[in-house]
């Protein structure tokens, strides 16, 4: 019974659960809260798969034999099919991972070796570095933009600017994009993209969606956000905002920009109650599983394999 509830709350967590939640508006108020529990939907997703792997082999040596049958043999393969399929799960989840972050590091450094190489110094001088361990780099572009790009260990992350945003910024929206990336870099939000992009390539064509890696992107940059609202105003980071959306292409994007922009002049932000009620979801879709679920399967398993 147990593999039968946890492949249920394996599929509805990888299905309509991040289907919701990525459509609900709350989350925006709360988006370092939201990040959390869209981590933890993933990490009970993971596990109720894993545990049904574990689980099922066990439930169908109970369905087609005699309990003085289940030993020997029987036991051995049931055991062997278990660790052979959560094995799987978790070896192609891991794959993912380290090939992601292995091909994803030699991009960034090629692409800090060529943004320092056609960066100008000119530009670098005048509008100076970033805090200890970040420095700035602008690039000639007529569209104005800003990005990050994370650092190794022993070496210096990159914020950039266009030469366009420059242009188009005043001095304290400047500003404000310069504290959103460096807010970036600081909590190392890459490494939250990673995992959530990992995921979703580890998943099965079939089951695949885009919506849990495309909703936390989203909060991670109102997150960023909201670390430049809090240095230099709604004010500067909307306008910053707005800057950028009148000069981009239509598209996800851009829509995303807007829907940023608005939220910070609507001064969107939740109270204490939603984001602590938001960290409790997160807990309790990893404890409550374990609890009603898992120690009891384990409890009633273990035995069967000689374990008391």
């Amino acid at each position: 019974m147990a593999s039968v509830w946890l492949t249920g709350l394996a599929l509805v967590l990888a299905g309509p659960v991040p289907a919701l939640l990525a459509r609900a508006r709350w989350p925006r108020a709360v988006p370092r809260a939201a990040i959390v529990l869209w981590q933890a939907v993933a990490v009970a997703a993971v596990l109720a798969a894993v545990g049904s792997a574990l689980a099922a082999p066990e439930a169908l040596l109970r369905v087609l034999t005699h309990p003085q049958e289940r030993t020997g043999l029987p036991l051995v393969i049931a055991v062997g099919v278990a660790a052979v399929l959560a094995g799987l799960i978790v070896a192609r989840l891991l794959g993912v991972l380290v090939l992601l972050a292995v091909r994803t590091r030699m991009r960034r450094t090629r692409h800090r070796d060529m943004v320092d190489l056609i960066a100008r110094a000119e530009e670098n001088d005048a509008v100076g570095s970033l805090r200890a361990g970040t420095v700035l780099r602008v690039l000639d572009g007529a569209v104005p933009f800003a990005y990050c790009v994370p650092g190794r260990v022993g070496r210096e992350g990159r914020v950039v600017v266009t030469g366009a945003a420059l242009d188009a910024l005043h001095a304290e929206e400047l500003s404000a994009v310069i504290s959103h990336e460096q807010a970036h870099l600081d909590a190392r939000h890459d490494l939250v993209r990673e995992g959530f992009t990992a995921l979703h390539q580890a998943f099965p064509v079939v089951a695949r969606s885009r919506e849990a890696r495309d909703a936390v992107a989203l909060l991670l940059e109102m997150l960023a956000d909201d670390a430049g609202r809090r240095r230099h105003g709604d004010d500067a980071m909307a306008g910053a905002l707005d800057a950028f959306a009148s000069r981009a292409r239509a598209g996800s994007e851009h829509d995303d920009v807007l829907l940023r922009r608005d939220r910070i002049r609507a001064h969107v932000q939740g109270g204490r109650a939603l984001s602590v009620g938001t960290y409790l979801a997160a807990v309790a879709l990893v404890v409550v599983p374990t609890v009603t679920i898992v120690i009891p399967w384990l409890v009633d398993a273990l035995p069967t394999v000689g374990v008391h």
